[in-house]
């Protein structure tokens, strides 16, 4: 399992303020009408494009939907991991994501996984590496290759550095220690201490001990391990605090960590930059997924910390 090290809860956040910080406004009426766009999309992709299902569990959610491009032999995948605070979001809502990936070549395999509080946020992490490290076993008959990026927005964004941050031998000697040629998190969340402090906790029944094993801020990432760390410029501080302290912890521990700035994205906006063809996100990720350095996490724009 992840790898830690220690670190202390930030002090000095009251209810009122983290509650703030971290709601993301889901249920306005321009975020309502995104995800019903999203779901249109996400129905049209699927019957559009050739697509397979692997399921690691009984449970339902238990799966990993994968979207392959026609005629790309053993395809380089990237691996996504949604939103929703541990709580809510399918994987399937996510297709949209999927189709210009597709056209450029590569498979998108989308991680489902159980939610809080049907289960706990130790069970649902335990769950995803299970997942992931079946579809790494299963890759050769799927047709894919072992090319992967792993990628996760909000709460996918903790649980996809949480993967790269995962030492894989200890999960089955016959995975590689370090499975992903890169990471992308997209306003992620890094640091569980402060939702302790919030509504949020209602469902997810975190504790201090639990927020700390959890947290990849605290986690050893693979060394040289390149990572794109993108947030929007339009959120709050404390979305904006996740992920420059990340990618600090990260470098400092030996990662390869970019922090990238989306300029005016609010937390929704944000993530479809990774679904659209050209953004400077999609680019960067694209060439971690190819190897190409010179097009990848070396040309996103650093963030700077907001005073």
């Amino acid at each position: 399992m992840p790898r830690q090290r220690g670190g202390n809860v930030p002090p000095g956040r009251d209810f009122g303020f983290l509650e703030n910080q971290y709601d993301t406004n889901p249920g306005s009426p321009s975020n309502t009408r995104r995800f019903e766009r999203w779901q249109r999309e996400a129905a049209a992709t699927f019957r559009k494009y050739q697509h397979r299902r692997m399921r690691y569990g009984r449970g339902e959610r238990q799966a990993v939907d994968i979207l392959i491009p026609h005629g790309v032999a053993e395809p380089p995948v990237l691996l996504f991991l949604h939103g929703g605070y541990w709580q809510r979001r399918t994987r399937e809502e996510f297709a949209w994501l999927a189709p210009p990936w597709l056209e450029a070549g590569c498979a998108v395999a989308l991680v489902g996984y159980p939610l809080c509080p049907v289960v706990s946020i130790q069970s649902l992490v335990r769950d995803v590496v299970v997942g992931v490290a079946c579809l790494w076993r299963r890759a050769p008959e799927l047709g894919l290759s072992r090319e992967w990026v792993v990628s996760g927005h909000s709460a996918g964004g903790h649980l996809a550095a949480t993967l790269a941050a995962t030492d894989w031998r200890g999960i089955s000697s016959a995975i590689p220690s370090h499975m992903f040629k890169g990471c992308v998190t997209i306003s992620g969340v890094f640091d569980l201490g402060p939702l302790l402090a919030t509504s949020l906790n209602q469902a997810l029944r975190l504790t201090r001990e639990i927020a700390a094993s959890l947290s990849p801020l605290h986690m050893q990432p693979p060394s040289a391990l390149p990572a794109i760390l993108a947030v929007g410029g339009a959120e709050s501080q404390e979305f904006l605090r996740q992920t420059l302290d990340l990618a600090c912890a990260w470098n400092h521990r030996g990662a390869d960590a970019v922090q990238v700035i989306l300029p005016n994205c609010n937390h929704f906006e944000a993530l479809e930059a990774l679904g659209r063809a050209g953004s400077p996100l999609f680019t960067g990720t694209l060439g971690l997924l190819r190897c190409d350095k010179g097009s990848a996490a070396s040309k996103m724009r650093p963030i700077r910390r907001r005073r």
